[in-house]
């Protein structure tokens, strides 16, 4: 019993917890309160209007009795007027003289009606009144309407409705009200349900996917076409699960990258190392073997350069130091550094435009890029090709252009090249080698420059690099 007990206070939290209860009894306090407040007002109003037209209807009907008696104020005459409201068991019409005094009716004058006839003062005479703020528990509506001739008070006609049928009136109006505001909260209960469910229908299916996600499934297909702030969301995270697809398949391929690059090295060391190490080897072999083991091991190096100078860059460590730079200087140390590297394939290296101007830079650091976006274009140039290095100057700005005649990137490619881990080669050959680092490190210090890179490619058609950087 207890467990039970316990179970249900779960499933009430959990259910008053959920978002469709929370909108759906916000959206239904909110309409309760709406149409209350319209249903009393029209209430009031149709009700008051109504009494208000009754009240009116009776002072007029005095004030034609009255308007009779002044023309002929006898006996006679009044028989005549009190008998036209004598078959009317709901009015009654009183007659008196200026001292109160009664001179005929067409009912009984009880003690109810003398009460309101001591209401009316004599403070009120020459004008019609009425009473009828009390309609809810007296007995009557009374109107009173004054007999003058020449400015003379003749006497006084009282008009009498009985306050039942306007009562009677009231409740059955009340009743017809009520059945209508119960239609209308349960068509309210009842639409507010549908628009809570329909709302959190989306919400419902991004939960569920994103758990999916959590649990590493990252297929994720949501099937939301709404234009408004849930579809977007759902795109969101459609674009997430996609760019987490993307990167735990880079990820693996960065991994087996690494392991593949550092057992190449590293077998390489070990073996050329046995060897050199041997006796019988040569002393010009055992030069051989040394300069094979020193490019491995400067191979390594470089690897775990870059790894470090990622991991720097994840945890917002790096930082750069600008001075001012003559653009000359920074080709010219560009030319010296990669011109063996390119004679190995006869690339010729062509630079274009003003040099002759400074920049805020931190010279290492773009010297690191341009290197970089050098050698990537060798790596993918043919022999007897060129790398044009175009310079080109704005008010505000600079841009270097690197570009190369290569076989290009696969459009596919394009829009992850700068990514981590990402590797257009995925052959991962000796040739080009490499992790997929270098892009990701040449983006990352151009932004700390407060600059942007972009790339254009065609497969077969070469490829192009352009720096914009700020002049400070």
């Amino acid at each position: 019993m207890v467990r039970i007990k316990a179970a249900i206070n779960i499933m009430k939290q959990r259910v008053s917890h959920k978002i469709s209860v929370k909108i759906g009894l916000s959206f239904l306090l909110m309409a309760i309160a709406i149409e209350m407040g319209i249903f009393i007002s029209l209430f009031l109003l149709v009700v008051n209007t109504w009494i208000n037209e009754q009240a009116s209807s009776l002072v007029k009907r005095g004030e034609n009795h009255a308007h009779v008696l002044t023309n002929d104020f006898t006996a006679q005459t009044i028989k005549h007027v009190v008998l036209t409201e004598k078959g009317d068991t709901d009015m009654a019409i009183i007659v008196q003289s200026p001292d109160g005094q009664t001179l005929m009716a067409s009912q009984v004058v009880n003690s109810k009606m003398k009460k309101h006839l001591a209401k009316f003062t004599s403070a009120s005479q020459g004008k019609s009144e009425v009473l009828h703020s009390d309609w809810m528990k007296k007995s009557y509506l009374v109107s009173k309407s004054p007999i003058i001739k020449k400015g003379k008070l003749l006497g006084n006609v009282y008009m009498f409705l009985s306050t039942k049928q306007i009562q009677k009136m009231v409740f059955d109006f009340s009743s017809v009200f009520i059945v209508l505001v119960i239609l209308t909260f349960l068509i309210t209960i009842f639409a507010t349900a549908s628009i809570a469910k329909n709302l959190t229908l989306p919400i419902r299916a991004i939960t569920s996917e994103t758990k999916k996600i959590a649990q590493g499934n990252l297929s994720v297909a949501l099937s939301i076409d709404s234009q408004d702030e849930l579809g977007d969301l759902a795109n969101s995270i459609e674009d997430m699960a996609n760019k987490l697809r993307h990167t735990k398949k880079e990820r693996n391929e960065f991994f087996a990258a690494v392991t593949h690059e550092l057992r190449t090295p590293l077998t390489f060391i070990k073996g050329y190392t046995d060897i050199a190490s041997r006796e019988s080897v040569s002393e010009g072999e055992r030069v051989k073997y040394l300069s094979i083991i020193r490019d491995e091991s400067a191979r390594l190096t470089h690897l775990m350069d870059d790894m470090m100078t990622l991991v720097q860059f994840e945890a917002h460590n790096f930082s750069i130091k600008k001075s001012s730079v003559l653009i000359a200087n920074l080709m010219d140390d560009l030319m010296k550094k990669v011109a063996g590297i390119l004679n190995q394939k006869n690339i010729h290296l062509n630079i274009i435009g003003s040099q002759q101007f400074e920049a805020k830079l931190d010279y290492a650091r773009m010297q690191q890029v341009l290197i970089n976006l050098v050698i990537n274009a060798y790596k993918y140039s043919p022999d007897n090709s060129t790398i044009s290095i175009d310079i080109e100057q704005s008010p505000k700005s600079f841009s270097i252009q690197i570009s190369d005649e290569g076989e290009g990137i696969d459009a596919a490619d394009l829009p992850y090249i700068f990514e981590h881990f990402y590797r257009v080669d995925k052959s991962r050959t000796r040739k080009t080698g490499g992790v997929g680092l270098g892009l990701t490190i040449v983006q990352d210090i151009i932004k700390l420059h407060d600059g942007n890179i972009s790339v254009k490619s065609k497969q077969h058609g070469g490829t192009t690099f352009t720096i914009e950087l700020p002049y400070d």
